[in-house]
Order: C-alpha cells, then structure tokens, then sequence
C-alpha cells in the first residue's frame, strides 16, 4: 500500500523528476494541484489537476511508473482523488479504452459539443492529431 500525498508549490521538481524517469512529456506548473502516492523508495504514481474557468479543474498527466502498472496502483491513486473531487468539479481526456476506469469515481462522458469552449477546442485538436480520446466530466459532490 502506498501513501497519498499533496505536493506543494516547492515540490513541483519532485513530480517533474518522476514524469521524466517514466519518459513523460508532461511538466507540472505552479498553482496545479498536484498528488502523489509514495513507496519507500519514493513517488511511484502522480497526478496534475489544473484550474480552469468558473472553479472547474482538468485531470491531466496521471502516470503510474512503469513496473507498477496493472497492479492497482493507479486505481488507489484515483481513488485518492475522491475527496478532492468532491468538492470541485473536473473535466478529463482519457484514452477511449480507460472509460470505465474513470467512471468508477464518477466521471462521466460527455459530448465536446455540450463542453465549455476551455475543453471542446482542445479536445477538437486532440482528435484531430488522431488521438483515441473521450471528454469526462465529474461533477462536484
């Protein structure tokens, strides 16, 4: 079992650090919400929830290392989650195949058409790059 963690500001490098070790392009930014579980030898999966418009955040960048993967880790990381998302509301772009995934904490598919333009334009650009996405939301509560 692996410990929940909200990183700070000040932690970013730390998150960056095992994007990189798990070759992943992305980079975290100052003002995300970030969450890691940790092991004893350190972050083994991460998380960024970026602020949008009217109190919406996105999901974005949740990576398990390597090694670990299909062995619940990212599952008890989504799980983690559950608190935070309860209390705000977040859009996410999973691969089409990690739907179910998701929904488990109750993100649900939504149409692009019906999303605010902040997640429609990029999901349109997405797609159009021919990446096998879906649009997700969870609503507060």
């Amino acid at each position: 079992m692996y410990q929940l963690e909200r990183l700070s500001d000040l932690q970013i490098p730390l998150i960056n650090k095992f994007y990189k070790q798990c070759r992943y392009s992305s980079k975290a930014g100052r003002g995300e919400v970030l969450y890691v579980l940790k092991g004893a030898a350190g972050i083994v999966a991460a998380v960024r929830l970026e602020p949008k418009s009217d109190g919406w955040y996105f999901l974005r960048a949740m990576c398990v290392a390597p090694e670990l993967r299909g062995q619940g880790v990212g599952t008890q990381l989504l799980q983690g989650l559950v608190s935070f998302l309860r209390e705000n509301p977040c859009y996410c772009y999973p691969f089409q195949h990690l739907e179910s995934f998701y929904a488990q904490v109750g993100f649900q598919s939504k149409d692009p058409q019906q999303a605010p333009a902040f997640m429609s334009e990029a999901f349109q650009r997405y797609t159009q790059q021919g990446r096998k996405i879906i649009l997700m939301e969870r609503l507060a509560g």
